[in-house]
């Protein structure tokens, strides 16, 4: 059996097409609801998008809008974050927009820490960290689900950055996460 790639893309941009209406519907829901939960914190509120998203008309938007993904990896993060007593990554954000910067923002400070372009934008990029107060499930899904392929010594300088603000047991959970 061969793969047809263009029958494949050909597929997609009908169902994109057939599905519009339910994409933006969806979207405009998930927007809408991730700008009234920040505006109150109701987090409640943002991780009742879960479901939705996975499930529910939501994976209309899933399938088709980038961002989506990206604000599903947000919202497990803070299921995590909850359920383990821990700040939410969404503190502080008060709009999507702002929610999906800090994402960005944080995402391309551990590139910097990564790649290494100068020793401004590493700097610049432990500056963003230290003063973001991140925790370990924040890290661990940020570095695993965004195309980083973090090595030993991206997390070694993650955990000096964060070492004021971590706990022993912080340290070790993220040793554990990686090591798994």
């Amino acid at each position: 059996m061969s793969y047809d790639s263009s029958l494949e893309a050909d597929n997609y941009f009908k169902e994109l097409a057939q599905n519009k209406k339910n994409i933006k519907n969806a979207w405009d829901f998930i927007s809408r609801t991730i700008n009234k939960a920040l505006s109150c914190q109701n987090i409640d509120l943002l991780l009742s998008l879960i479901p939705y998203i996975e499930e529910g008309d939501g994976t209309h938007a899933y399938k088709h809008i980038g961002e989506s993904r990206r604000v599903l990896r947000i919202l497990h993060i803070i299921e995590l974050e909850v359920k383990y007593g821990k700040i939410p990554f969404s503190y502080y954000c008060h709009t999507m927009q702002e929610l999906l910067e800090k994402y960005l923002l944080t995402l391309f400070a551990f590139r910097r820490l990564q790649f290494r372009p100068s020793e401004a934008a590493v700097s610049e990029a432990v500056y963003y960290l230290s003063q973001n107060n991140l925790s370990v499930f924040a890290v661990f899904v940020i570095t695993k689900q965004d195309l980083i392929i973090p090595d030993e010594t991206l997390y070694e300088e993650i955990i000096r950055i964060h070492a004021k603000s971590w706990t022993a047991s912080d340290r070790e959970l993220l040793t554990s996460l990686i090591t798994n």
